[in-house]
Formats: structure tokens, sequence, C-alpha cells
């Protein structure tokens, strides 16, 4: 009986030699844990997986701009633009950037599209940090009245802070832009060398050209009544740029009036 107390004893005792083993593991698995963590944690913070965006602009501000300041230098003008425009499109994607680890290129699109200034974004993965965004600029057409501009392709936009330009005046309703631009189009090739300063649509069309001229088209007919216009026009040499305001009433049937408006 004594001999297999002793037996079971010895059974139940364990060799240091099998704890130290058992201890070393756990300390092994543990340290593997924290490194693991650790990693995650240093990876996360680090600017490994922060996103690098590179603009590309496309837009010549030097055109759009009619500088009259100090200003001189078309390469001052443009980096200005750039600067001060890139840093309005870094705000509108901060919130896209959030999740570095899961960036959605076409909200990068929409959001700066959400620009008045831009025509189209488009971002692409250059590598999986780095996304690059090509921004096309609208161009300057034509000023809408004293808000905004009109671009080449007929678009109206209305940017916060509006920059000088020479190109004409159009003064025409909001839902009308699309149309008004491309009867703004056919006026001038129909014009030549006279240049359209301003075009008024309301009830009636009228076009103030750059000489001191003002015609008056109405409302029906105008193509006809601007080419009976042309074919006055060149035999009529009482206008004179600095003088009174020539007036062309083009709305009477093969005929037109004519008179000055005071200065």
């Amino acid at each position: 009986m004594a001999k297999l107390r002793r037996n079971y004893l010895k059974k139940q005792r364990k060799p240091i030699k099998v704890i130290l083993i058992k201890i070393l593991k756990g300390v092994f698995y543990l340290i593997i844990i924290l490194s693991f963590a650790s990693s995650i944690y240093l990876i996360n913070n680090s600017k490994l997986f922060e996103p690098s965006i590179t603009w590309e602009i496309r837009g010549d501000f030097e055109a759009l701009t009619n500088q009259d300041n100090e200003i001189k230098n078309s390469s001052i003008i443009n980096k200005y633009f750039v600067e001060t425009i890139t840093h309005q499109y870094d705000d509108l994607i901060k919130s896209v950037l959030e999740n570095k680890y899961l960036i959605e290129l076409s909200q990068i699109n929409e959001n700066v599209e959400k620009h008045p200034w831009v025509s189209k974004a488009n971002a692409e993965r250059i590598f999986w940090n780095k996304i690059r965004v090509t921004v096309e600029n609208h161009d300057i057409a034509m000023q809408w009245g004293s808000e905004g501009f009109i671009s080449s392709k007929g678009i109206l936009f209305l940017p916060r802070f509006l920059i000088s330009s020479d190109t004409p005046i159009g003064v025409v309703s909001e839902d009308n832009i699309e149309q008004f631009y491309i009867d703004f189009k056919k006026y001038q090739a129909t014009l030549g060398s006279l240049k359209i300063a301003r075009f008024e649509r309301s009830a009636i069309d009228q076009l103030i050209l750059e000489n001191n001229i003002k015609v008056i088209l109405g409302y029906q007919k105008q193509s006809e009544r601007l080419d009976l216009f042309i074919k006055v026009y060149k035999n009529f040499k009482k206008c004179k740029k600095d003088g009174p305001t020539c007036i062309f009433d083009m709305r009477y049937p093969r005929d037109f009036a004519f008179s000055y408006s005071p200065l």
C-alpha cells in the first residue's frame, strides 16, 4: 500500500523542466501577440499607408484673367491660381480620405466636381498609397451678368470669388443658358469681325457690339434681321466708337430704324 502511494505521488509531481517549457511557451506566444499588435499600431500610425494626392490641373489661368494689376508674370498668375484652387480641392476630399484603407476614387471625383471651377475630375491610383487627380477647369466664354460665367460648353458656373474677364457679357435667365450660348455663337459667326460685347435676352434679343453699336433683333426672325443689319451696316459710316451709341432697330419688316443714344 505504501509503495502504491509513493508511485502515485511521483506521478503527481511534474518536473521543473516541463513547467519551465510551458512558461517559456506562454511567454513566446505573448511576445508574438504583442509584436503583432505593436506592428499593427505602428503601421496604422505611420505614414506608410497615408494617401498621397497629386493634383494635375488643366486650365490656363492666365487666359482666364484680364490682369491690370502689378502681377505681370504669367507663371506667377498660374502658380497663384493653382495653389489657391488645390487647397480648396484638398478640403473637398478630406472626408473621403478619413478611411485610408478604403478610399473610393469615384467619391473623390464626385466631391471635387462640386467645386464651381471644375468641369471634370478623374482620380486614378498610380501606387498603393498614391493617387493622382486630374482636374479640368471650366474656361470662360462669357460673363453671366456680374454673378458668374458661362463656359465654352454652354455651362453656367458660379465661383465664390469672381475674377476679371474681358469676355462678352450675357444677360439671360439661368434656365435658358444652353440655348442662349448656342445663339450667341451663331450671332457672332454671322457678325464676323464685329465683336459682341454684350448680349441681352429678355422678351427680345439685343446685341451691343464693341464698336458702340446696339442691334435690336426682337423675339423672332433674329437671323434674318442680323443678316439685314450686316448689309446696311457696310454702307453706314456715321457710327464712331468714341461717339454716341448707334442704335439699329431691326424689328421692322424688310427695314430698320436708326437712332443715336446720348453719351
